[in-house]
């Protein structure tokens, strides 16, 4: 198992590290895009390994994780609804609503000063220790630390022992969240989407462990489809909280426009439900690769 964490955090420190002076440049929106996705990762790592492998370490590093994802998030939401929503909801403009002339002078300042706030968090102390914590779990030392008896035993474990027993769990925890999922309302349909990414990120880790070449495609295909197919559920709920900033403007047209906005989400999120329905039915139907 050591060996498959050095792997691991090599390849998540690699990316953090690369991305980094980029986010914190702020002129390229990949930059945040990538250190949000490393991050994500890096605390999915961290959830499998602290489950096994108690350590005050590692339960800082997941605190410190979760503070610079948010921020880093906060930044990629703006980002998301500037570059992706607010272009997708141009047919409103057919309705004589101005969305863009009414949102984007609103939203641009507030987008800056997520940009500020990550510019400083990622030159923080946070960051620092967290770049520190990735080094030391690629080179190994981090197991300097484990002394008892439940530390060592997981450490020894074999790789493809510990992958299959936690692709398992979070395969049957996916499954069981989106059990009648033609019923499920948005936010629980939601809920499935967190579950599914939190087991791609480790079905990736894992994934040549126990099928070597292509014999793992398949799974993570269909698991792939579904989580974006589910993105929607996402969406709506980003931008219904990011309209909220703008709860103190009390006019009439800009509540009409952010009516508008959520109304015309809705009606495209059911009209992508039955779509999310047909890729998670072939998701549920795909063999898993780590019994193979």
């Amino acid at each position: 198992m050591r060996r498959a964490v050095v792997r691991i955090a090599r390849v998540l420190r690699d990316h953090l590290e690369a991305n980094l002076p980029v986010a914190m440049d702020g002129r390229n929106v990949e930059g945040v895009h990538q250190v949000r996705v490393a991050l994500r990762r890096f605390r999915a790592l961290l959830g499998l390994l602290r489950r096994d492998y108690p350590s005050a370490t590692l339960d800082e590093a997941a605190a410190r994780a979760r503070l610079l994802a948010r921020t880093v998030g906060e930044a990629r939401d703006w980002d998301v609804f500037l570059l992706e929503t607010l272009p997708g909801l141009s047919p409103l403009g057919r309705a004589g609503i101005n969305v863009a002339g009414l949102l984007l002078p609103r939203a641009n300042p507030l987008r800056d000063a997520a940009y500020d706030r990550v510019g400083q968090v990622l030159g923080g102390a946070d960051a620092e220790w967290t770049l520190h914590l990735t080094d030391r779990l690629a080179e190994g030392a981090l197991w300097d630390e484990a002394r008892s008896p439940a530390g060592l035993k997981a450490l020894e474990e074999p790789a493809a022992d510990f992958a299959a027993r936690h692709l398992a769990r979070l395969h049957r925890k996916a499954r069981r969240m989106g059990r009648g999922f033609a019923h499920l309302t948005p936010p629980e349909r939601h809920q499935v989407r967190l579950a599914l990414k939190k087991l791609r990120y480790a079905s990736e880790f894992f994934v040549t462990l126990h099928a070597p070449g292509q014999a793992g495609k398949p799974y993570l295909r269909r698991l792939a489809a579904a989580q974006a197919a589910l993105g929607m559920d996402s969406d709506v709920l980003t931008t219904g909280r990011l309209l909220e900033r703008f709860g103190g403007e009390t006019g009439g047209e800009m509540r009409h426009a952010v009516g508008a906005v959520t109304g015309f989400l809705c009606c495209r999120q059911d009209a992508t439900h039955e779509a999310a329905h047909r890729h998670w039915r072939k998701f549920r139907r795909t063999p898993v690769f780590w019994e193979a």
